[in-house]
Parts: C-alpha cells; structure tokens; sequence
C-alpha cells in the first residue's frame, strides 16, 4: 500500500510541476502555462486559475460605494497588478476603473506582469489580480508595516472603498 502512495504522490507532484513550467519526459510532453508568459522568480498564481476567487462579479459599485466616494476630496493613486493570463485581472481593472469615473481625486494605473515584472518584485506581488494604493505623496498605504494589498477579486468593491477610506 505504501509504494502505491509513493507513486500517486510522484504523479500528483508531476502533474504540479508541468502545470508550473511544462514537463517534457522523452516523447511526451506536456506543456506549461503561466511560467512560459511570466518567466520571472518563481512563478505568479492566478487566485482565479486556483479556485480562489470567483469567476465573475458584478462592476456596477453600489450606492452605499457612491456614498462614501463622494466624501473622498484627496488624491489616491491605485495599481492594479495583472497579466494577460489572469482571466479575473480584467474585472478587477474594470471595477477600479469605475471608482476613478465615479470620484476625479482617485486614479488608476495596470502594472502588467509581461512588461513591467521589476515592480512585482518591488511590491512583492505573487498572486493576481492585486491591487495596492498610494497617498498624493505617492507613498504606498501599509497596514502593520507591510504593504496593504488586496488580493483577487472577492469583494473588491468594498475592500477598495475602505483601503481608499485609509488612505488619506
């Protein structure tokens, strides 16, 4: 019973691993995804690709959100951490791009991992989408002297509203 534990761990570590950076055993071959784009330190996980994060939420912001948007009269600078891989990166753009149409002090920028990979090390951003945030004096906010990051999409909106609400 032992060796056949062995084995399904030396398959499952297997089949990891070729999902990581592909695997090529004499004529076969399976082929990875994420490591062939990122190509970076270790590899970046897609909270969606893992099951995470859910696949799709809504981008309309609710009117508690509009509310406490319209108390927001200072600057707030938001990057977005994405790759082309990351099937939810584009909600998560879409979603904080409406907090920018919604309040003209809150900006945006993506942070993609195909041409800027120095500042996911900077910020140490692994998992996608993530989003950080920034005082007019471009200082990142940070919550117990570690950078305040939101990671995926699950309830976005409202982590997005009350990391902005910190800022100040």
């Amino acid at each position: 019973m032992k060796v056949v534990n062995i084995i399904t761990f030396i398959v499952a570590f297997m089949l990891l691993i070729s999902g990581i950076y592909g695997l090529n055993l004499g004529p076969f071959s399976i082929e990875g995804g994420q490591h062939q784009r990122s190509n970076q330190i270790g590899s970046y996980l897609c909270i969606s690709c893992i099951g995470l994060s859910g696949t799709r939420v809504s981008h309309d912001l609710t009117d508690e959100t509009l509310e406490r948007l319209k108390k927001i009269n200072y600057p707030v600078e938001i990057w977005v951490f994405t790759s082309d891989d990351c099937p939810t990166c584009p909600d998560a753009k879409a979603i904080i791009f409406n907090f920018t149409v919604e309040n003209p002090n809150i900006t945006y920028q993506e942070i993609r991992l195909e041409t800027q990979p120095e500042l996911f090390d900077t910020y140490s951003v692994s998992e996608l989408p993530t989003t950080i945030f920034f005082n007019k004096d471009g200082v990142v906010l940070r919550k117990d002297n570690f950078v305040y990051k939101i990671i995926g999409i699950d309830r976005l909106q409202e982590k997005t509203i009350e990391a902005i609400e910190m800022v100040s």
